[in-house]
């Protein structure tokens, strides 16, 4: 007897890493959405339940991006990780501090001297946003703030350069470990209680890479961490 017709995925199996990463990614999207339907139960402004329904709009395509690209057969660390359309990253950053306030309940607040842009994927260059500003927020005070700031500098080894950082007031990271943080599964000891995969800063070092820019970590003045990433600037 026959068996029934299935779809067959006819590419390498998924690898640990591909599966914890998808995985990651769309858990976050989902942290979006759980918070933005924890407001929309309060009593809201209209344009406050219309910000709340596009954050839920935007934090689902993302999960069916990730799910698209799943099912497709494409390493998710990589897909949608190639520029594609000029960017103002301030209102990137925006919705991300935005859906990021929604998810964590905590103070993000952006800081743009000036309004920079990339071309680059949305998606793509959101979800390190998303990944920075969620463990900024992870590992530092409750009663802190979280900050994004963009702007554009000159650079001796890229010329000109779009900004992005993201700043905590956490127990900083010792700079013995800042490179290897951004490898896959790497957490710091003292964090191993803590939920978390040690995925988050290996997706900002690919898709950033991909985007031909670099990311780092930076002592923050007075305590914390600053994750800082350059870009090329768009002329």
């Amino acid at each position: 007897m026959a068996s029934a017709p299935h779809d067959r995925h006819d590419g390498p199996p998924v690898s640990r890493e591909e599966f914890a990463v998808f995985a990651h990614e769309l858990r976050g999207a989902l942290t979006v959405i759980s918070g933005y339907s924890d407001i929309l139960r309060r009593p809201l402004h209209d344009d406050d339940r219309v910000a709340a329904l596009d954050g839920i709009r935007r934090a689902v395509q993302r999960a069916d991006a990730l799910c698209s690209a799943v099912l497709a057969g494409e390493p998710v660390r990589t897909q949608a990780a190639v520029p594609r359309s000029p960017l103002r990253l301030w209102a990137l950053a925006e919705h991300v501090a935005a859906e990021q306030r929604a998810a964590t309940g905590r103070t993000v607040v952006v800081e743009a001297p000036d309004d920079a842009a990339v071309v680059g994927d949305e998606q793509a260059l959101a979800r390190v946003l998303s990944n920075l500003v969620s463990n900024a927020a992870k590992y530092s005070p409750a009663e802190s703030v979280v900050t994004i700031r963009v702007a554009s500098e000159v650079s001796q080894s890229m010329g000109n350069i779009a900004v992005l950082e993201v700043s905590d007031r956490g127990s900083g990271i010792p700079s013995e470990d800042h490179e290897r943080l951004f490898e896959p599964f790497e957490r710091l000891d003292r964090d191993a209680e803590l939920p978390g995969t040690g995925l988050g800063l290996s997706i900002v070092a690919s898709v950033v890479g991909a985007h031909g820019g670099t990311a780092r970590i930076l002592d923050r003045p007075g305590g914390g961490t600053t994750v800082r990433i350059e870009l090329p600037l768009t002329h």
